[in-house]
């Protein structure tokens, strides 16, 4: 089943496989030896299972305001995995959002994009993000998809019904795919790759100038570019003046897909040169991009996310990437003053540590008393509803009052759920370096809800939310805690839960569920659904 959801994914990219070139000359070994041993200042990350499934994510972007896009190929039900016939798989684009806690749970955009005829997937948005140009292939059996570039807009702040784009870009009988957008002043730029005529190689880049709201003819980005292989997955930085694709060609690879760049425009370009590893690898390396606010971005690659586990490279994850510059030691580090506070003194400090949570999260309509989230998951999707929180708490109110009511809600928010989580963070750095220094720790946690529901619900739910809290110690840093919680360490961590529910809620809390405004959204419901860390007990 892997192997066809594969070969289905590589065909929603305009390629089937890739493999190294053959290093046929001395010449070319050492340039790929130099490759992998120059070793760039970036840290590469793989994305958290929020977004990255057991399938296939690629095609990711971040804009400045938090936003998160990426194209999936998933199951239309997961709980089918491994029993599931290649029709039911489907390609969609989805959105998340990026907050202190991580990212949010991705949502499908509008159903009217994310039609279920289609494989959905490489788009694209203007700069106002008013306009985006995505990719759809018919979902038929087969290896040849044919692919086709839509376009729909955003009125009212919703997606119109997508319009195939003219015969011009959509050439009849070839594939036209993965387009980039650029704005310009005078004039707009649709890059994407295509298999039609004309061109270098197997799937090539071309180019379409978008002026006075009609497309020109499209134009080969050149041969310096393209190679008789593939080409795919262009993106154009403009702060840098540098496109950015992968090849599986002539240019010079260490495995698979490479990502290269080169500088210029539409279609005069420099000399492509591999970025180098970590970011290329031996597996296939593809979709690279740029944040508009910064110079870092993501990738996607089939390398293994364990790198334990060789095998674990049928499908694609996104990988983020962070450039790091190298650090100058001081030369007065004897100046540098010593840190003279305890980690007991500064953990009293920080006590008692709250922590916030959406209504009935985690794990809404069950009475467990355990979850599998952890404490960041519910956080991200929590401020992600924060404009929901705005709109109900403001709700008939007009002028000052509607204005106060959503300085209230912000300050909630910022001052109370965003504050409290970072000093979650701090906290959890000096419990381990308590724990490394051989000290047995023991945390005491309170959970608590709001009155909404009935009182045996409420004492469950509050110990879901401490158990989201172990699951966040359990996690960190990929299980660094465990030793400690299983006392193979030699010394122990220890967690002692106190489930309070409903019962010590203020009373003039809302319990009523037809009244949405102050049972669920309002600041003194809101200050009821917590843990707190009140306890910070350490014995040698």
């Amino acid at each position: 089943m892997k192997i066809r959801l594969c070969i289905c994914f590589l065909l929603t990219l305009g390629f089937l496989s890739a493999v190294a070139q053959p290093m046929d000359n001395t010449e070319r070994k050492r340039q790929v030896s130099y490759i992998k041993q120059d070793t760039l200042p970036v840290e590469i990350e793989v994305l958290p299972q929020e977004i990255n499934s057991h399938f296939s994510e690629y095609n990711a972007i971040l804009f400045p305001d938090s936003s998160f896009f990426f194209s999936s190929l998933r199951p239309e039900s997961e709980d089918d995995y491994g029993e599931i016939f290649e029709q039911y798989w489907t390609t969609k684009i989805y959105r998340s959002q990026l907050t202190v806690g991580g990212y949010s749970h991705p949502i499908s955009i509008s159903p009217l994009v994310n039609d279920n005829k289609y494989y959905n997937c490489n788009f694209t948005f203007n700069g106002d993000r008013t306009m985006m140009i995505f990719s759809r292939c018919l979902r038929e059996s087969g290896k040849q998809l044919q692919c086709s570039l839509w376009q729909s807009d955003l009125k009212a702040g919703h997606w119109s019904k997508p319009q195939q784009l003219n015969r011009r870009i959509n050439l009849p009988g070839t594939t036209t795919t993965q387009p980039h957008w650029v704005d310009g002043e005078d004039y707009c730029v649709l890059y994407f790759v295509s298999n039609r005529p004309r061109g270098f190689g197997d799937m090539d880049i071309w180019y379409a100038i978008y002026k006075n709201n009609r497309f020109d003819d499209p134009v080969n980005a050149g041969s310096m570019v393209n190679t008789p292989d593939n080409e795919i997955t262009p993106f154009y930085d403009k702060k840098s003046g540098r496109l950015y694709f992968s090849s599986d060609g002539t240019h010079l690879t260490i495995g698979g897909y490479d990502i290269f760049y080169t500088e210029g425009a539409l279609s005069k370009w420099t000399q492509p040169t591999n970025i180098g590893v970590p970011i290329n690898s031996e597996a296939n390396d593809v979709y690279f991009t740029v944040n508009q606010h910064n110079d870092d971005g993501f990738f996607a690659s089939n390398r293994p996310k364990n790198p334990e586990d060789d095998a674990d490279t049928c499908c694609t994850d996104i990988f983020s990437y962070h450039w790091t510059s190298s650090q100058i030691e001081s030369q007065h580090a004897d100046t540098v003053a010593v840190d003279t506070v305890s980690v007991m003194e500064k953990v009293t400090m920080l006590l008692p540590i709250t922590l916030y949570f959406h209504n009935d999260e985690p794990d809404p309509r069950t009475t467990s008393t355990t979850t599998r989230k952890n404490y960041p998951n519910t956080l991200a999707d929590y401020l992600a509803v924060k404009e929901t929180y705005n709109e109900a708490y403001s709700q008939g109110l007009h002028g000052h009052d509607a204005l106060w009511a959503n300085q209230k809600i912000e300050l909630f928010f910022t001052d109370s759920v965003e504050n409290g989580f970072r000093k979650l963070e701090e906290f959890s750095q000096l419990l381990l370096s308590d724990l490394q220094a051989g000290k047995n720790v023991s945390i005491t946690v309170c959970g608590f809800a709001s009155p909404l529901h009935k009182a045996d619900y409420n004492l469950a739910l509050s110990s879901r939310r401490i158990s989201s809290f172990l699951n966040y110690l359990k996690q960190y840093k990929n299980g660094i805690f465990l030793p400690y919680f299983s006392g193979t360490a030699g010394n122990t961590l220890t967690v002692i839960s106190e489930p309070e529910g409903s019962s010590l809620a203020k009373k003039e809390v809302s319990d009523n569920p037809n009244d949405q405004r102050n049972s669920v959204y309002s600041i003194s419901a809101s200050v009821e659904r917590k843990i707190q860390i009140t306890k910070y007990e350490v014995s040698e």
